[in-house]
Parts: structure tokens; sequence; C-alpha cells
């Protein structure tokens, strides 16, 4: 019985011995070079093995069939090939392709400056946004020391590479904003009407922007709001012109967020002597309210809406009897509700839309005329995307807006409504982590124009270094002409050509780039004495640099830009091509902030230079061949961190013009050219003190 037993032992294991399979290989990259410590496993099984430091693997399993022989190791893209086991030896080469991840791959940068704090590819944070000196946490004004955008002095809105205000829209979590800027004052620039501290990302585009969005010739800012706030808290906010409070309550899977503030520039005023004689000094109120709820683990929908009302009155000297004066009053009402809701669709697939409406509502008296106007807008958007890899995707979509724009002049009134839809499709391809390219397409159709039109973009980004990468853009863009026309008549689009050429450097502690473009204009709108048409053209050229030093000197950090610009234009009621006034040729921010850890402060200082802008002088035949004396200006603020009752607090002061420049931002004639009158700004000098409290958090929110 024993003799039986081992022999059936030694049938038994001489067969299993026989039945096994031995696997081996070697594992190397796509550069031949072995791939160290990747797991080999055999699907739906316990047998495996992990390569050594030459590649190689080897292991036995007694399966038989058609299996998966899965591999995996960090750094590289999990991967499987289909092997049969019948017993006899297998030998394999296993090639692994390198895992890129969004921060290794390359960008496209060409014309386009990133903001936020967790941002690819971030030049400014969201902080850096609303500390830089001059600025007054203001979105547009902390942009304008960027290359590619113009310091603005008398008017409202972002200028950027010789485009006019009305050629640069912004964009709130996708949709369009109508009217972005506070009440405007005659001759003086407004601030924006949102806080940065509503957004965890900007893109701010000086061209060659993405086909998801249009209706704006030279630039596109894109406002990403903030998700879930982590906790509940409190914002109190204590300033030199007002106050404001917030309160946020967290919940399991949404938050809630009200707030209010009021604003009275009289007490400012009567400190700060103006140059301008107010009957009214600026009054605002407001409200807001926000909801935001977690609808899965991907999925979010987020409510925003806000009202405003703001008064002023003012009077203003009358260029043809220099001895009276003009009187301005306005009082404005602003509504604006955006919703949006976004959420992946199985692994591949997500969809993001957002409904918005905004209702904007002026009147008050122009000398002794009463006017009004109101612009409405709605809008509808959905745009879908599909995930071709963890890198390359496509997206699609299409979006509607209602415009509505009423006015009228004492007993007088005249309006007038569009239609328009948009769709698009824009594909990203990364054709290696190094080699990306973009291709997109938007077609639009306005009602009231009754045309389409067609516009086709294109860019490359090629990464020539770790740090270093070069980007190239080309597009098409259409925008309306301006309400103040279209009210009166139908006309055509109005169309520019961008074609852009970027380097960028940049690490976590430097930054450099250097961009340049051109600009072609065509179809702008002209005005002959009240006659309108698409004839005018124009041209802008040039070349921006930056620098971003963040290491180089102990807690400081610094950027310097510089802008060229060679541009002229035929449009409005330009008798022939010319500079146009908010165009300066040569401009420069230099932005420094230091922070002394002893003392929980930090110094910031803003120096911007500009040279003179055009002006028309009626006794000069050459049309806006005169210019100003050049712009400076030197801003600075201190900010100090504290506690007050226990509660984080950020204490700061604010001067703009700190060494009194006497810049002159243009002139106003007569009409015989004998009197004029400077446009110059509001004060010689501006100061802001603040006090801003969180109370719940041991950081600054808002």
């Amino acid at each position: 019985m024993k003799q039986l037993l081992l022999t059936t032992l030694i049938i038994t294991s001489a067969f299993y011995g026989f039945s096994q399979t031995v696997i081996s290989g070697t594992i190397k990259n796509q550069k031949g070079q072995p791939v160290r410590r990747a797991n080999i496993t055999l699907g739906d099984t316990y047998d495996g093995a992990s390569s050594d430091s030459m590649g190689r693997f080897t292991f036995i399993t007694s399966e038989k069939g058609r299996f998966s022989l899965l591999y995996s190791a960090i750094n590289y893209q999990d991967d499987s090939v289909k092997v049969q086991l019948d017993g006899r030896p297998v030998s394999l080469q296993v090639i692994m392709k390198k895992k890129v991840n969004e921060l290794d791959a390359v960008t496209i940068t060409a014309g386009t400056f990133e903001a936020g704090d967790k941002k690819r590819g971030s030049i400014l944070s969201s902080l850096d946004v609303a500390s830089t000196a001059g600025a007054n946490a203001d979105i547009i004004s902390a942009l304008q020391t960027l290359p590619g955008a113009q310091t603005t002095f008398s008017e409202s809105g972002l200028f950027v590479r010789g485009g006019s205000a009305a050629e640069t829209k912004t964009f709130f979590d996708g949709m369009l904003i109508k009217n972005p800027f506070n009440t405007q004052v005659p001759d003086q620039a407004s601030r924006g009407r949102f806080s940065p501290f509503l957004f965890k990302g900007t893109s701010f585009s000086a061209g060659g922007y993405s086909a998801l969005y249009g209706q704006a010739l030279s630039s596109a800012l894109l406002l990403e709001s903030k998700d879930l706030p982590e906790k509940t808290t409190t914002g109190v906010s204590l300033l030199s012109v007002g106050a404001g409070l917030d309160q946020t309550v967290r919940f399991k899977n949404s938050a809630l967020t009200t707030g209010g503030f009021y604003y009275n520039l009289k007490p400012a005023f009567a400190v700060i002597r103006q140059r301008r004689e107010w009957d009214k000094e600026p009054e605002q109120y407001g409200a807001t309210l926000q909801y935001k709820l977690k609808t899965s683990d991907t999925g979010i929908f987020k409510w925003y809406s806000d009202f405003s009302r703001t008064t002023l009155g003012l009077y203003t000297s009358d260029t043809e009897n220099p001895q009276e004066t003009s009187y301005f009053s306005n009082t404005n009402k602003n509504t604006y509700i955006n919703t949006s809701y976004q959420d992946f669709i199985g692994k591949k697939w997500k969809i993001q839309t957002g409904l918005a409406f905004s209702n904007t509502a002026d009147n008050g008296l122009q000398k002794e005329d009463q006017y009004n106007r109101t612009d409405r807008v709605f809008q509808g958007r959905v745009v879908v995307t599909h995930f071709l890899s963890s890198l390359s995707n496509l997206k699609f979509g299409t979006e509607s807006f209602a415009f509505k724009r009423e006015e009228g002049m004492n007993d007088r009134s005249r309006d007038y409504s569009d239609r328009l839809t948009a769709a698009f499709s824009e594909a990203e391809i990364y054709v290696t982590p190094s080699l990306v390219s973009r291709v997109g397409l938007r077609a639009e159709y306005s009602s009231w124009i009754d045309r389409y039109n067609v516009a086709p973009r294109v860019s490359l980004g090629y990464r020539t270094g770790s740090f270093s990468q070069v980007s190239l853009g080309y597009g098409k863009f259409y925008q309306n002409p301006e309400d103040e026309y279209l009210i009166l008549q139908p006309l055509n689009f109005e169309k520019a050509d961008h074609y852009i050429l970027n380097y960028q450097y940049g690490n976590p502690n430097y930054t450099f780039r250097a961009e340049a473009y051109y600009k072609s204009y065509t179809q702008l709108t002209r005005d002959f004495g009240g006659t309108l048409s698409n004839s005018g053209d124009g041209y802008a050229r040039g070349a921006e640099l930056f620098w971003r030093d963040k290491k180089s000197i102990r807690n400081a950090d610094y950027w310097i830009s510089y802008s060229f610009l060679d541009t002229k234009r035929m449009f409005a009621d330009y008798p022939t091509r010319a500079v146009p006034p908010f165009a300066a040729k040569h401009t420069m921010n230099v932005v420094y902030k230091q922070f002394f850890e002893k003392l929980n402060s930090q110094l910031s200082a803003t120096y911007t230079f500009a040279t003179g802008r055009t002006y028309v002088n009626p006794s000069n035949p050459v049309y806006l061949a005169d210019k100003t004396a050049n712009f400076n200006n030197l801003s600075l603020n201190v900010s100090y961190l504290t506690h007050i009752l226990k509660q984080f607090t950020v204490v700061y002061l604010s001067a703009t013009n700190v060494p009194g420049f006497n810049n002159v931002y243009g002139y106003h004639y007569s009409r015989d050219g004998h009197f004029r009158q400077a446009i110059q700004p509001g004060a010689d000098r501006d100061f802001f003190i603040g006090l801003l409290m969180t109370i719940g958090d041991n950081t600054f929110v808002r």
C-alpha cells in the first residue's frame, strides 16, 4: 500500500510539473530603458512577479487557457496583453508608456494668462489678483499689470492690444456678463462689479481664445467660481468707503452664502480733495445670494445672484461756455442671476449646463435732458466633453442669447431685440505629451443682423524642455456692433483675425514669457454723421515680455511686464486711419511684494509707465496726431495680519499715485478750438483703508 501511494504521489507531482507554464520577459519604456519594480500579474489569479533592476521578471503558473497578463508601474500607464497558457514557456518583451500628468504635459499658452491657486500654467494666484497695489482688489485693475492690457485712465473696461473696451467680453462660469462694471462716471474709469474672492480661477486671453466663446474681437476674460466652501464662516468688512457682511453656512453636501454691502464715498471725498464738483457723491448698496449643492461625487450645482443700486450726481465744465457747468446724474439698478450644473456621465463624458439673466437699468439727467437705458440678457448654454484619453478631449455644444436694449431721451424712445444662437466644437489632441493641437470651429447667427458667421480657430503647443515651450495660435473672431449702432439699424458682424507666437519658460519659482502678435480688423462700424456702415478697418501688432521671480529675494515676489503696441484703425467717426486714444505705444508695469515675518505684514508696490495717448486737437489738421505727456503712477499697499477677538483679521492701507504725478489723460476742446479742458483723475492721490475679519476660520475667506 505504501508503495502504491508513493507511486501515485510521484506520478501526480510529475503531471502537475509537466502542466505548469513558465512566464518570463523584460519590461522597458519607450526609450528602451528598463522599468524597475513593475507589477506583473495574471488576470483573476494570484500568480505574478515584479521586475528587477534590469526590467526582467519570471514566474510559474499552473493555469491553462487564454488569460490577460496585467502590468503596472509607478509613473507608467497600466496595460495588459493576452497570453495562451498550454504548458509551453511564454516569453514577452513589454513596452510601457509613460503616464502623462496634466502638470507634466505641454499646454497652449499663446495669448492666455491663467490665474488661480491650483491652475495649471498659473501666472497669478487669486490672492495676487486681490493684493496687487493700486488695484484695490479689483480684478480688471490687477490684470492691467499683465502684458497686452492697457492701463485705463478715463474709460471703463479692459482694453487689450489696441482693441476698444467693447472688444473684451467677461464670462462667469461660461455665461456672458453684459455689464461687468459699475456706473460709468464721465471721464473716470469704474470698478468691476465682482469680488475676486468669488473665483477660484481666472483665465485672461489677450487673443486667440477658445471656440467655446465668442462675441469678442480682442479678448475674453473667463471667471470660474469657487466650489463648496470647507466650513461655516462669517466675513466682516469695515472700509473707509463703507461696510460689508457675509455669512456662509456649510451643510453636509451643500452651502448657502448670503451677503450685503453699503458704500458711500462722501466721507472719503470730504478728506481727499476732488477735482470734480459733486452734487451727490457715489452711493451704492447691494445684496448677494449663493447656493452650492454637491449632487454626486463629481457633480455640482451652483446658484449666484446679486442686486445693487448706485446713485450719483456731479457738475462738469462746459467746454463751449467755460463759465458754466453741465449737470450729470445717474441711478443704476443691476440684477444678475447665474446658475450652472456639471457632472460626469460615465467615465469618459462630462456635461456642463448654465442659465443666466441680467437686467441693468440706468436713468438720470444729462444737462437738462432726462435719459433712461435698459439692457436685458437671457442666456442658455450646454457643453459636452468627451475624454479621448487622459489628456485629449473633444468639446461641443450650443448656446443662445436673447438681447434687449431700450433707451429714451425725454419723450422719445427706441429699442431693439436680437436672438443670437451659436454652435461650437473644439478638439484638444495630444499627439505626444510634448505636442498638443487645439482645433475649433464656432458658428453664430444673429436674428437682428440676419447673418451667419463661421470662425475657425487653431493652436499648437510644443514642449522644448522640462520647463519651456512654444505656442502658435490663429483664429477668426466676430462680434456684433455696439448697441448704440444696432439700435439705429441692423449692420454686419465686425471681424478680426489673430496671429500669435508665444514662448514661455515656467517653473514654481520663475516665469518668463515672450509673445508677438498681429491682429487685422475688417468690417468695423463707421458713423458718417448718422449714416452707418461696416467699412472700417485697422490693425494691431506688437511684442510683449513678462518676468516673474518668487525665489531670488527672501519672502519677496515681483513681476515685470512690458508691452509694445503699433496700431491704427478707422472706425466710429474717424475720418481716416489713426492711433486711438486708448492705445499707448509703450507700457511697463513693475509689481513688488515683500512679506515681513516678524511683523506679520506685507508691503506691495506697483509702478506703471505708459507713453502719451493721442487726442483730437481741432487746430491740428492731422486727426489724432497730438499726444499727452507720459503717464506715471506709483501705488503702495500695506497689509497687516493679526487676530481681533481671536478672529483672523487683515488690516490694510492702500495709496495710489503716492508721488503725486500730474497725469493728463486727454483734452476736451471747444468746437472753435479756443478753449480746452484737461481730462485728469478725480484726485491727485487716493487712499483706502480696510479691515477684513473672518469668523470661524484662521485663514482669509471671502
